[in-house]
């Protein structure tokens, strides 16, 4: 700290370490360190170097022995850990010098953004020059919301987008070392891509899906080599966030999952080897967290008190304020999905929702009602009365038992998880909870955070 920050932290008033606080209080989401720090910076500001010292020496001895210091020592090392597993130790990864990314929607644009803020050249394909052009135009303006954060200069957004060559011909992509497939989620038009992708590509490249739900073992199904393919799940805005579950098919080569864990490494991800299952390890966890809050108010519970104590307990929304924000339908096409596919999936309450015409905020309510331009929650008559029917009043349910039952449910899906080997390591759920989920990264995640009680 230089004298002059010294003498203008003296200077300060009360009210100024208490607005200070207020605002780290807000960010930190429960964390106790970062408040902590501020005290230590106040006591600093306004008591004797001595004094000060071992103010923070002792906050610094009693944090370390903290619940919330040995949560983020265990995140911190599966972090560590992750973008090279022990199986992997020996495997080369192939080079990838020139990556092709199929569709330019949100999240083949932001895939494409992913690869380019790590320096590699792209080719983006769309069905048709309009689709390139509307797909080229999501990319920029990814990069253009960079430059308005600050994050990248004017110069740099423009030498990002220089680097994507857009185009609807797929021989585009003949000299491709690694292709990934981001296209509708219906297997029929991921087959079509990975037939000419087998017809075009290099005998050598690696082709990769990303899906949420779908069998990558259906979407290989004709494909000459399956040995170089895998699944590549990226999560939304992909250029932002830092989860990458990579899932095998049984005929997966070393070499092909080595360089899918060697692509995670370029792109700065946490990945995370999971099995096949439907959802995966993220998706299926998430699954199970919306049918227990779902049950929770079916049996009385108020959204938004479900929601405030979710957020206690460290997550930045609550389940249902989440779903709102993504969309409802989301979800609800998957359900239909399967539906249709003959299997029976028992009706939601969101369901009831979307069909109601309410996705979230996109359509101005879900869950809860959205003035224009607003994205504050407010409670919604209109959803209290579609579900009207729905709900059984029962005792309210506290804060606390709100939060420990909804974690319960999601360690119980992770020890199944784990009893089927769809993860190899209660770490890995961890590490896809924190970075894919938004599980407090304080609290280690819910297998470490409740390892002693469930």
């Amino acid at each position: 700290m230089t004298p002059d920050k010294v003498v203008d932290l003296l200077l300060r008033g009360p009210g100024f370490w208490a607005e200070q606080a207020k605002l780290i209080a807000r960010s930190a989401k429960g964390a106790e360190a970062p408040l902590r720090a501020l005290a230590c910076v106040q006591k600093a500001a306004e008591a004797p170097f001595d004094s000060a010292m071992a103010y923070e020496r002792a906050t610094f001895l009693e944090l370390r022995g903290s619940e919330q210091a040995a949560a983020l020592r265990a995140v911190f090392f599966a972090e560590r850990a992750a973008p090279r597993p022990a199986a992997l130790q020996d495997v080369t990864p192939l080079p990838l010098p020139h990556v092709g990314v199929i569709g330019g929607g949100t999240m083949g644009a932001g895939i494409a953004a992913a690869l380019r803020d790590a320096g590699l050249p792209v080719t983006l394909i769309e069905r048709d020059a309009e689709a390139v052009a509307r797909g080229m135009a999501n990319l920029s303006a990814i990069f253009d919301g960079a430059v308005t954060r600050g994050k990248l200069t004017e110069a740099q957004a423009e030498a990002r987008l220089a680097g994507v060559t857009g185009s609807s011909d797929y021989t585009a992509l003949a000299e491709a070392d690694l292709v990934i497939e981001a296209v509708f989620e219906e297997i029929s038009v991921k087959r079509a891509v990975f037939e000419q992708l087998d017809r075009i590509c290099r005998a050598d490249a690696v082709l990769a899906t990303n899906t949420s739900y779908l069998d990558p073992r259906a979407i290989t199904e004709g494909l000459s080599n399956p040995a170089r393919f895998l699944e590549l799940h990226f999560f939304s805005p992909a250029n932002v966030m830092k989860l990458l579950e990579i899932v095998p098919v049984p005929e997966t080569a070393p070499q092909t999952l080595a360089t899918g864990f060697a692509l995670a490494r370029r792109l700065g991800k946490i990945p995370v080897q999971a099995g096949i299952c439907e959802g995966f390890i993220g998706n299926r966890i998430l699954k199970r967290y919306r049918e227990a809050a779902e049950r929770l108010v079916r049996q009385g519970g108020s959204i938004a008190a479900i929601d405030a104590a979710m957020r206690r307990y460290g997550f930045a929304m609550g389940p249902f304020e989440a779903q709102d924000l993504g969309g409802l339908d989301i979800a609800f096409l998957q359900r239909e999905g399967v539906r249709a596919a003959g299997r029976a999936v028992a009706e939601t309450l969101g369901d009831i929702l979307v069909r109601a015409g309410r996705k979230g905020q996109k359509s101005g309510g879900g869950w809860y009602d959205y003035a224009p331009g607003d994205r504050k929650p407010r409670p919604s008559a209109t959803t209290a009365g579609l579900l009207a029917n729905q709900i059984t009043p029962g005792p309210e349910i506290a804060c606390d038992e709100i939060a420990d039952h909804l974690v319960g449910e999601m360690v119980l899906e992770g020890k199944a998880i784990l009893a089927e080997g769809i993860a190899q390591r209660p770490q890995d759920i961890d590490l896809v909870e924190v970075h894919g989920y938004g599980f407090p990264r304080w609290r280690g995640g819910p297998m470490f955070a409740t390892r002693d009680r469930v």
